[in-house]
């Protein structure tokens, strides 16, 4: 089993159906590292007119994914963490930025960011994930 490199593993990624199905698009993918965008619209708005949590979140955690398994080689989450901090407002999109912190054997540690488009923290996600040896496909 031969492990795809960054450029090859950042091209699977950039046919998440899920992230496509959210708007969102993923804008750096290196290893450890990713940076996605999601433009906004009324379908991730809640019935009081805001942002969606949810929303939010699976903006970080997609961003997360891309980042985890940057390395080729498949990555899930075992566990994430999420704090708001503050609504989003009136923006066009959120912006999510992923570093992976630490590694402890198989696991990685990853801080996320998620930001509005004029640069103000909305939320910070921590979150493990699981390194295999296996690869990102095949």
């Amino acid at each position: 089993m031969q492990h795809m490199g960054v450029d090859e593993a950042a091209r699977f990624i950039r046919k998440d159906p899920f992230a496509a199905n959210l708007g969102i698009e993923f804008i750096l993918i290196e290893k450890g590292h990713a940076i996605s965008r999601m433009t906004l619209g009324e379908e991730h708005k809640n019935f009081m007119g805001m942002i969606h949590g949810g929303a939010i979140f699976s903006l970080a955690d997609a961003t997360f994914g891309a980042a985890a398994n940057s390395g080729g080689t498949r990555s899930m989450a075992i566990h994430v963490s999420i704090d708001y901090l503050a609504p989003p407002g009136d923006t066009n999109y959120l912006q999510a930025d992923v570093r992976e912190t630490a590694r402890a054997g198989r696991g990685g540690h990853y801080q996320m960011e998620v930001r509005n488009d004029p640069g103000d923290l909305v939320a910070v996600c921590h979150g493990w994930a699981y390194h295999t040896s296996r690869p990102l496909k095949g």
